[in-house]
């Protein structure tokens, strides 16, 4: 008997902040706007009350356990949702609550779909291992066609089932007539900005592989007058901060260059941003950061490398440097610091249909919930 409403389960760790977690609240969202039932399983977070608000409901789970020990018992946990819940098709978002949940696939007979946020590196066996439960879905989606290469250089057998699905930003979210004064007054306070001086912003959380030192390096070589702020780098810990401090101080750029907290308002902080810099030195899986710069007609620079080499349009959307390159860095940085303003406001204009027309999240939803339709559909067709 067919049914009227689908009833899909979307697992992931946790519901904190991140893209992956936003990519879940949308896609539950959509579900249930689409006569879908949306069900979300993880271990909670600050994120729970997005999913329940529009429709959703959600389980607390401990999915976010890497300890194989306690799976087991999970394992029944889940099971028992599943059923009680006739789910028609789960869709793991992450490593762990995959291990814990895909064995239940074929004990239930239902189709699973794994996405993989991140990119497959050499490593140990045992690593290779634990990555491989991410290929064990019925169909793999790929963020980001650098996601997809990265799967299928290490696991070519299950090329076949790769689907890409870029993520998507939320215009309404990120459109600058709706962000209204107070918000950009509160943010400009936060972010402790000097008037008519240019303002760069680097949003990402504390981790060296985001860029940080380089960034410092090549701003140390730029001529104009600019203020940057590292906003989350005052998020990391002691030994982190420190040295970061040390590298603006032996830079000389004490007066230049702030670590900020992160904040709860990222579209009113960046609408404050001339340049949003995206300087991570390992690729970024896809890197949405650059994407939500555009929406806002902002200007983005980032290394020609991962998802940043699909999502920005060199000298058109933004700005591409050669991969960890200092001296490119600077010179792109140097450039866009020097452009008119008519040209600034074309690149956004740019920008904001390039994001419209090839990254809304409108756009990715409705890809998803499609792929939900089509998989259970083959499913049931194969069984």
């Amino acid at each position: 008997m067919n049914k009227n409403k689908y009833t899909i389960v979307q697992i992931l760790p946790a519901l904190n902040t991140g893209g992956v977690e936003r990519g879940v609240v949308e896609i539950s969202k959509a579900l249930v706007e689409n006569n879908f039932r949306s069900i979300v399983i993880s271990s909670g977070g600050p994120m729970v009350s997005q999913i329940t608000r529009h429709g959703g409901i959600h389980y607390d789970l401990d999915v976010a356990t890497k300890n194989p020990l306690k799976w087991p018992k999970i394992r029944s946990e889940l099971k028992i949702i599943l059923e009680s819940e006739n789910v028609d098709l789960i869709h793991f978002c992450s490593r762990a609550p995959a291990w814990i949940g895909v064995p239940l696939g074929a004990i239930l007979d239902i189709p699973i779909i794994t996405s993989v946020h991140m990119r497959f590196r050499k490593s140990n066996l045992f690593k290779k291992y634990y990555n491989s439960i991410l290929t064990k879905g019925n169909t793999i989606i790929a963020i980001s066609k650098h996601i997809e290469e990265s799967i299928k250089t290490y696991f070519p057998k299950v090329s076949s089932k790769i689907k890409i699905i870029h993520r998507g930003v939320d215009l309404n979210q990120f459109d600058p007539n709706k962000i209204n004064p107070a918000r950009i007054i509160a943010q400009s306070k936060h972010l402790n900005l000097k008037d008519n001086v240019p303002v760069i912003i680097m949003a990402a959380r504390p981790a060296m592989w985001k860029g940080y030192q380089i960034l410092i390096k090549a701003l140390s070589k730029v001529k104009h007058d600019f203020q940057c702020v590292l906003i989350g780098a005052a998020d990391g810990n002691k030994k982190f901060q420190k040295i970061l401090i040390n590298k603006i101080t032996q830079s000389k750029l004490e007066t230049k260059i702030r670590l900020i907290n992160s904040t709860r308002d990222i579209q009113a902080a960046m609408i404050l941003g001339d340049l949003i810099l995206m300087p991570s030195i390992t690729p970024e899986p896809f890197g949405r950061i650059v994407l939500e710069a555009q929406a806002l007609g902002k200007i983005p620079i980032a290394f020609d490398h991962g998802g940043a080499s699909e999502t920005i349009i060199d000298g058109k959307t933004g700005f591409l440097a050669e991969p960890l390159k200092v001296e490119s860095l600077s010179e792109k940085i140097s450039f866009a610091l020097s452009l008119k303003q008519q040209k600034r406001e074309k690149i956004g204009k740019f920008a904001k249909n390039f994001v419209s027309k090839n990254f809304n999240h409108n756009r990715m939803c409705k890809l998803t919930l499609s792929l939900y339709k089509q998989s259970i559909a083959e499913y049931k067709i194969n069984s």
